[in-house]
């Protein structure tokens, strides 16, 4: 086992670092502050690396709030949502049933959902569609954590996106507000070009010929994702500087992109500009969401038995913690997902924690530092096995 330049001690001050930079919504100043911190951090391992550029549909929110009897409600507009005129909608609240269609023809529907698999992944649009078709003005989705703080979703129909206004808001906002008579939903916003950048690099190998090795890592996600995102750039920082230390046969490339909740834009404009097309690489390593989390909801995906095996023995030989496995040729969530559909090999370790997607995933509520550095000797292990083979 490589004698890994990560303690406890160095993982967390390193998402410590990634979490003050603040909101890291794609192109936000905290997701600009990191691109800058990752170069800087992989210099500094004696990596050169760069900002590759992309652009995306930025969502610029001017009003995005629920007000009832005078009283008003912040929320988060889903970004693949549709808008409000500019002074809002104003209609009668009512409840929807949370396991239907939020239907309120000439109304705002307020929908609880609880956040899990049903609220996260892509089935909830078509609901959304048949309200809007209904007549529903609007949903006011009310989804949240166990300390009431609002849990939002990623924006999977950003290019196309859906035509009702829909606002998330957290549960501790909303208790006042069940069975009231009208309401004003505002969702005054506009689409328009932005610019953001994925951090990107390679460590030669012995043969420069041979088909690399890719380490890709997501970038971006909501409020400051600590737990989410932190853990990941940890292992990819620690296991490049350990290759990097140590190159193997074939060439390491790296990337960390942006736009994940943005339907993985960054990514797939990483995809786009390679030089070869996406199954030429030997195998893509996906550091996905909620690694070395407290209380995660841990997966494992891959495209074969072989390059599965190979992670669950990693995992297993560093103490890491135990996995779900999807169907094998099933990428799960997260990144491995654009990879698999353009053909290319993949192994992913992805999941969920407590306060994904909230404002409480930070280092003191959700970070185990202890399981990151289990999670980068595994990760380290994986990489000198397909580097060589």
């Amino acid at each position: 086992m490589d004698n890994l330049a990560l303690n406890a001690t160095e993982a967390e001050r390193l998402i410590r670092q990634f979490a003050a930079q603040g909101d890291h919504r794609t192109g936000s100043p905290g997701d600009d502050a990191c691109t800058l911190w990752l170069i800087d951090e992989l210099s500094q391992r004696g990596i050169d690396a760069e900002a590759q550029p992309y652009s995306f549909p930025r969502l610029t929110i001017e009003r995005a709030e629920l007000t009832v009897a005078g009283r008003t409600v912040p929320g988060t507009a889903l970004y693949d949502g549709g808008f409000t005129p500019l002074h809002g909608v104003q209609a009668k609240l009512i409840e929807a049933p949370p396991t239907e269609t939020p239907a309120a023809p000439g109304a705002i529907a307020l929908w609880y959902r609880e956040p899990g698999p049903s609220f996260f992944g892509p089935g909830i649009y078509d609901p959304l569609q048949v309200a809007h078709e209904a007549g529903t003005l609007g949903v006011v989705i009310v989804a949240g954590d166990d300390q009431g703080d609002p849990v939002v979703r990623n924006a999977e129909r950003i290019d196309d996106p859906l035509p009702i206004p829909v606002l998330q808001v957290a549960p501790r906002d909303v208790v006042p507000l069940q069975n009231a008579a009208t309401a004003t939903l505002t969702v005054d916003a506009t689409r328009q070009p932005g610019s953001a950048t994925n951090v990107v690099a390679a460590i030669l190998g012995s043969d420069p010929d041979a088909a690399p090795v890719v380490l890709m890592t997501p970038k971006s996600g909501w409020f400051s994702c600590a737990a989410e995102r932190g853990g990941g750039h940890a292992v990819w920082l620690a296991a490049a500087a350990a290759i990097a230390k140590d190159p193997g046969r074939r060439p390491l490339w790296l990337v960390c992109s942006g736009g994940h909740e943005l339907h993985h834009y960054g990514l797939d404009a990483y995809l786009d500009a390679l030089p070869f097309s996406c199954p030429r690489a030997h195998c893509w390593i996906h550091l996905g969401a909620s690694i070395g989390a407290k209380e995660p909801r841990p997966t494992l995906a891959a495209a074969d038995a072989q390059v599965q095996q190979l992670m669950l023995d990693a995992l297993a030989q560093a103490g890491a913690v135990e996995r779900a496995l999807t169907p094998l040729g099933v990428p799960g969530g997260g990144e491995a997902r654009n990879v698999a559909e353009r053909g290319g090999r993949f192994v992913s370790i992805l999941g969920g924690h407590r306060y994904f997607h909230s404002p409480n995933d930070t280092v003191d509520l959700a970070l185990d530092s202890e399981s990151v550095v289990r999670h980068a000797q595994a990760v380290t292990q994986i990489l000198r096995t397909l580097l060589n083979d």
